[in-house]
């Protein structure tokens, strides 16, 4: 293939992935509105509340922090409380590797900090036809296109939200967003029974645990999710 036509290969890649996003961007507009609300609602000052979107780039981690020190939270709990909501991305990893591996070591360290749910969930299902997604060049346009354009959304979804929190009705039940936020975040991995379990349990759990203080019930709703899905994996394994 010449060089011509390897960069027109790897640029309609990289429009695919765009054109994929936008799907997965209208999905999560009103819960990325939602979470930025929540962000400003509580008593972290709404930009430094906000900053937590480019750093964490994960939707319940982010919610999860920010209530967690909102609450009083010391920074080990809320690091720790981030790490657990997190540690599926550790599974999403080794499920992409087989795909990524001949990737340059600076263009997978990219790849990890754009990894998130609606990432894997696009990516792996490119990567898995028949023809692999394309070679590592094409693997790689697509995955930074989706990354890049789900991450410059969620930022500017997480930021109207913010700002528009102070004109919100009263009456909206904005914490409820994190529960919800959780679930929305684990419904494009329900592929087996063991997902089924973590997100009913996880969720169930997450809801009726939202009025524990620091935050911890998102963090208690994702440990009984991840419980409930590894004892019905091994159940069938």
């Amino acid at each position: 293939m010449s060089v011509r036509q390897e960069s027109s290969t790897t640029s309609a890649m990289a429009r695919a992935g765009c054109r994929d996003s936008i799907a997965v961007i209208v999905a999560y507009l009103p819960f990325g509105l939602a979470l930025g609300a929540t962000l400003a609602a509580g008593s972290v000052h709404p930009l430094v509340a906000w900053s937590s979107s480019p750093l964490l780039f994960g939707g319940a981690a982010q919610l999860l922090s920010v209530q967690m020190l909102d609450a009083g939270g010391s920074a080990a709990v809320v690091i720790v409380g981030a790490l657990v909501v997190n540690a599926r991305m550790l599974l999403y990893s080794a499920s992409l590797a087989p795909h990524v591996r001949t990737w340059r070591g600076r263009w997978r360290w990219v790849g990890a900090y754009f990894l998130a749910d609606p990432v894997y969930a696009l990516t792996l299902a490119r990567f898995r036809r028949p023809d692999h997604g394309g070679d590592a060049r094409d693997r790689l346009a697509y995955y930074l296109a989706v990354g890049l354009t789900l991450w410059t959304a969620w930022q500017l979804m997480t930021a109207a939200g913010t700002v528009l929190a102070g004109v919100l009705p009263a009456s909206l039940r904005l914490e409820l967003a994190a529960p919800l936020t959780f679930l929305l975040l684990l419904l494009p991995m329900l592929t087996s029974r063991s997902t089924y379990a973590a997100a009913g349990v996880g969720g169930a759990v997450a809801v009726a645990a939202s009025g524990l203080p620091l935050g911890l019930g998102l963090l208690v709703g994702a440990t009984a999710g991840m419980i409930a899905g590894a004892l019905v994996e091994g159940r069938h394994a």
